[in-house]
């Protein structure tokens, strides 16, 4: 079976950056409650949230995804 090597190349291309500035108002509000948990001094678990994600909002990310988002929000 032959390939578009050129078909190949451009599924591999990022279309939207990091994978939490093109999500629709419901994830935003859910992504923005887990940024005020933080600040409220408040430990949150990136396995938990990354399954939520999943489950709840069909967005298939990695527990080591969400942590480095978690860090981000905490440099803030």
């Amino acid at each position: 079976m032959s390939r578009n090597i050129n078909e190949l190349l451009n599924t591999v291309i990022a279309n939207s950056g990091k994978w939490y500035e093109n999500v629709s108002s419901e994830v935003q509000e859910f992504l923005d409650g887990i940024e005020d948990l933080i600040k409220q001094g408040k430990e949150v678990n990136a396995v938990t949230i990354s399954d939520i994600l999943g489950e709840q909002f069909g967005i298939k990310i990695t527990p080591t995804s969400v942590r480095n988002w978690l860090r981000e929000i905490k440099k803030k």
